[in-house]
């Protein structure tokens, strides 16, 4: 009999924040959204990380109304939210009683599962959320960040999964932004992972930066991976996912199913490669091997934004030096893995070492409080150049979760800045000053997005049925408004 591999989607959340600088929005998701949950998929990856803050600070579309929306359309494939820990979706970190509301209502507005990880891939960092999730009800895949460094070792991982699993993650997930596993790693990976934790699922979810991901999908299939994450093909690839069609095809060339219906997927490809000619974004697009990646580590679009902003100052063209320094702080930092909101830090270190000159004669205070620990406990130590430039006379060094050294808010929030119209709206207060809110509920208030449940181009529809029927073989997007169709034999 052969084994199933389930397929979580990454299209509404993690592929689009790659590829269309996180614009999705409820307008392009809700059409497809019925369609994809006839698919098969294990679950669909809708919310979190940048794409909660853009929803708001850019696209004026409340999260919450987002997963409420979907969930009407959406009723039997799992949702999931990617959490970061005590920052949940922002680069602040939060006290332990917003981290535990903000629990519940991912649970109450249709939120089944929440992937949860801390940037340090400290579990004191999860240990709140996880706990309340895990009192919800909902399923807990515990996220760990995967590194290379001299710290992230087979042993590493596996001891990190382990512990995962004992404070209640139900699956564990390697999760690799830069897309640095290579097939040799997932060899040794998955067996040392699978000797610590036993049964628990292992799932896979590695981005095509490097371009290796596909075959580390398929050779992690091999090692005994239980669940792979791919996009569909138009938001793959580049520093997005694998494509799930070709993923469900190779997998089932090697004696594999998935569970995915195959003429299902078409459907949604297609309606993404109209989304792309309406919308005029960009398609994901295979990318070569470049090893530089492997030095500075860092996503694709945190290149891609820091490569606009360089630019808007009129330095784009010291990138590669800056990225070379990212790669000397990340070291200096304590082989930090490479995501947000660390990153952020790192990031902006390296920009002032380069632009003034000198390593760390200036350290903002995000990364001084980094050192004094008020983030968690880095994987190594903290390289003495940086201590020594970063610490002040006075400052404390903190230990233990990074939520426990924040006063609750709640109530401060009900009584200065209440009433709320609910605990969704108190979260996002949490989250936001008044000069976001404002716009964000005026622009809720004036929406109607049930418009858009059953809302199809009459282009998109007309293609689509002779792609299920078989009369086309390849339906594809060239230029501007330029169609090319291969009718079938």
């Amino acid at each position: 009999m052969s084994r199933l591999i389930p397929i979580s989607d990454e299209t509404l959340r993690d592929a689009h924040q790659c590829l269309w600088s996180t614009r999705m929005t409820n307008e392009m998701m809700l059409p497809i959204a019925e369609r994809m949950d006839r698919i098969g998929f294990d679950s669909i990856d809708l919310i979190g990380g940048a794409v909660w803050d853009v929803s708001v600070r850019f696209l004026r579309e409340d999260p919450w109304e987002r997963i409420r929306h979907v969930r009407k359309l959406v009723t039997k494939t799992p949702l999931n939210a990617i959490v970061r820990g005590q920052s949940l979706w922002t680069f602040e970190v939060f006290p332990n009683d917003v981290v535990e509301l903000a629990m519940e209502r991912l649970k109450a507005n249709g939120i089944s599962q929440v992937a949860l990880y801390d940037q340090f891939n400290d579990l004191k960092n999860v240990e709140v959320c996880t706990a309340k999730a895990n009192a919800l009800g909902l399923r807990v895949l515990g996220n760990l960040v995967f590194s290379w460094s001299p710290v992230h070792t087979d042993e590493y991982y596996a001891q990190k999964a382990a512990h995962f699993v004992r404070i209640g993650a139900d699956e564990i997930t390697v999760k690799d932004p830069s897309g640095m596993l290579s097939v040799e790693r997932i060899r040794t990976l998955i067996p040392a992972l699978r000797a610590a934790i036993a049964a628990v699922p292992i799932n896979i979810h590695s981005h095509c930066m490097t371009g290796r991901a596909p075959e580390v999908l398929l050779a992690a299939a091999d090692a005994g991976a239980d669940k792979l994450h791919t996009a569909i093909s138009p938001l793959a690839h580049g520093a997005s996912h694998p494509p799930t069609e070709w993923i469900h095809d190779r997998l089932l060339e090697k004696g594999y199913t998935t569970g995915l219906d195959r003429e299902a997927l078409e459907d949604m490809a297609g309606y993404f490669r109209y989304m792309c000619h309406r919308w005029n974004k960009p398609r994901g697009e295979p990318v070569a091997f470049d090893a530089r990646v492997l030095e500075h580590q860092m996503p694709g679009g945190m290149i891609s934004n820091l490569r606009n902003q360089l630019r808007e100052t009129g330095i784009e063209h010291r990138l590669e030096e800056i990225l070379e320094e990212t790669a000397q702080v990340r070291k200096d930092m304590g082989y930090v893995p490479v995501v947000s909101p660390t990153a952020q830090f790192m990031v902006t270190q390296a920009v002032l070492n380069v632009m003034q000159g000198e390593r760390y004669k200036t350290v903002p205070d995000q990364l001084r409080r980094y050192v004094l620990g008020y983030y968690g406990t880095p994987p190594a130590p903290i390289a003495p150049e940086l201590m020594d430039r970063a610490v002040r006379k006075g400052d404390k060094f903190v230990e233990g979760r990074s939520g426990d050294h924040i006063a609750p808010a709640l109530d401060r929030l009900r009584s200065t800045r209440g009433p709320f119209k609910s605990d969704d709206d108190l979260l996002n207060a949490a989250f936001y000053g008044d000069d976001i809110l404002k716009p964000l509920f005026a622009a809720r208030d004036a929406a109607d997005y049930t418009r858009f449940y059953h809302a199809y181009n009459p282009l998109y529809e007309l293609l689509a049925e002779a792609t299920r029927h078989r009369h086309i073989g390849y339906l594809g997007l060239r230029g501007r408004g330029q169609f090319k169709i291969e009718m079938t034999a």
